[in-house]
């Protein structure tokens, strides 16, 4: 006899957790806008208290056993981070990458402004630092700011397979073997994005 919990467990809707840093509203913003009524899958965006990539997964971890979890329900859970041309946290990316297979890191390096440049930009330009990269995407949207709804102010909606198109296409240019902190630009945000619009593929065709 199935228990009613599990039962209902079974036939939920799939989970998309994403936990982002927590210094501004950007990647949050961003994320909302696929929070459509007809998705097939529950959509939750939360921000971190911190920016330290183990804070960061930690709380994706306790998020994940609030929520109950289940990857054979098609949950995901996105931890969503910069590199910021770091080496230190970088070593920290590879271990916690390796310790905590439920937590998908996507991560961007410098920032997350690099994979929003894709939306304007086949080739966003090489540089030092995750500021760098802000005031290159400023140059390119003018107006620009860290609390901007980017997505709304810019008509994004319509230009995602571009931004994805673009990035794969750089990504395919590095060597698969060079570690990510010597990638740049780089990002992987396209991967949750083309999950994220994966069960509307067919009907946008």
């Amino acid at each position: 006899m199935v228990r009613r919990k599990d039962k209902a467990k079974r036939q939920r809707e799939p989970l998309y957790v994403f936990v982002c840093e927590g210094r501004n509203e950007t990647e949050k913003l961003y994320f909302s806008h696929f929070n459509r009524r007809e998705n097939p899958y529950v959509l939750k965006c939360f921000g971190s208290e911190a920016t330290d990539i183990g804070n960061m997964v930690r709380k994706a971890m306790r998020l994940y056993g609030e929520y109950e979890m289940d990857p054979a329900l098609g949950d995901k859970m996105f931890c969503v981070i910069d590199m910021d041309l770091n080496e230190e946290k970088y070593e920290k990316y590879k271990l916690l990458k390796t310790k905590h297979k439920n937590v998908v890191i996507v991560v961007s390096n410098p920032c997350f402004e690099t994979w929003l440049s894709y939306y304007f930009t086949e080739s966003p330009k090489v540089v030092n630092s995750s500021q760098k990269a802000k005031d290159e995407l400023k140059n390119l949207v003018p107006g620009y700011s860290e609390n901007m709804d980017i997505v709304k102010e810019c008509d994004l909606e319509s230009k995602h397979g571009v931004a994805i198109n673009r990035s794969e296409k750089k990504n395919r240019r590095y060597n698969p073997d060079s570690r990510i902190i010597d990638r740049n630009p780089y990002s992987e945000v396209q991967d949750p994005v083309t999950a994220l619009l994966a069960p509307f593929a067919d009907k946008d065709e």
